[in-house]
């Protein structure tokens, strides 16, 4: 099984102990990971907002890289994901844009052809031989009450993220990190207003003020069912809830609460791998006492 690896903007630079957790999972449960020279996906958000072809030539140049090696592209964030199927959707499905995005592309040596499959790591790792694959190599199980945020980006809109696996009323409720957590010895917990957005977006293009408001009333949901931690696969959800509790801890005086974990991370501790080695010492809210009361250290 082999992937190229879209890494994004923000994990290299800020958050590289996702890009080690992940690594290390995927050499564990025989997943090859390839390198290229991707750039900015672009976001769902900003570029895309006030030129559209501009987004769609910068996302379809990624996926050319992916192509022009014959693999299929894997990405660690849920606004990456988002822009490059988006793209590759669109893409496929409109001829016009296609030679559109072509010409732009012709100009850089690429032309892209829609002839791969852009997925996410959650999605990748849910796969049925791996996880017959992880049930094998576990060690240990992480037996932690977690609730499940999945982020705005990863499944909508549905008909194109998801559109093999739309209910018959057309929508999609994601569960697969709930199911997946759930194999290592992960009580995934419910919570009211689960796929609520995390308000990173809200606070970093209108109003921060307002974006640490939704961040401090899905904390607030999580705490009142008595949640350990919680578990993302968005790098932008893990700094709004990570350093939205320091911020907000600021104003209340109160301790931060709740750690949070990327999704590999809970995953590469279930392999054997220590807290250091899949990057959680630099956490802002830190899971060193939780993570002790399991003898993990």
């Amino acid at each position: 099984m082999k992937y190229a690896l879209f890494l994004g903007c923000a994990i290299p630079i800020k958050y590289p102990g996702f890009e080690a957790a992940t690594r290390l999972v995927c050499e564990r449960l025989g997943i090859e990971l390839v390198d290229l020279p991707f750039s900015c996906c672009p976001p769902p958000t900003s570029l895309k907002l006030v030129h559209y072809d501009s987004w769609l030539a910068l996302a379809a140049r990624n996926i050319c890289l992916a192509e022009e090696k014959g693999l299929d592209l894997m990405t660690l964030c849920s606004g990456c994901v988002n822009t490059l199927k988006e793209a590759n959707h669109v893409l496929k499905q409109n001829e016009s844009k296609k030679k559109k995005v072509n010409r732009i592309l012709e100009e850089h040596g690429h032309s892209y052809q829609g002839t791969v499959h852009v997925t996410h790591v959650l999605d990748v790792l849910y796969q049925d031989t791996l996880v017959e694959t992880l049930i094998r190599e576990k060690v240990r199980d992480i037996p932690l009450r977690i609730g499940c945020h999945y982020g705005c980006h990863y499944f909508r809109p549905p008909k194109v993220m998801y559109p093999e696996e739309l209910s018959d009323a057309e929508s999609y409720v994601p569960v697969k990190m709930d199911h997946l957590l759930s194999i290592i010895g992960v009580e995934p917990m419910e919570y009211s207003r689960k796929f609520l957005c995390c308000g990173s977006p809200l606070g970093a293009n209108v109003d921060q003020e307002a974006g640490y408001a939704i961040t401090r009333q899905k904390l607030s949901l999580i705490q009142e069912r008595n949640i350990q931690a919680l578990s993302v696969i968005c790098p932008s959800c893990f700094e709004q809830f990570d350093m939205g509790q320091i911020v907000l801890a600021k104003r209340t005086k109160e301790r931060p609460k709740t750690p949070i974990f990327f999704l590999t991370q809970l995953i590469g501790l279930s392999l054997g791998m220590s807290p250091k080695e899949v990057g959680l010492d630099v956490h802002r809210v830190k899971s060193r006492k939780l993570l002790e009361e399991l003898s993990i250290s």
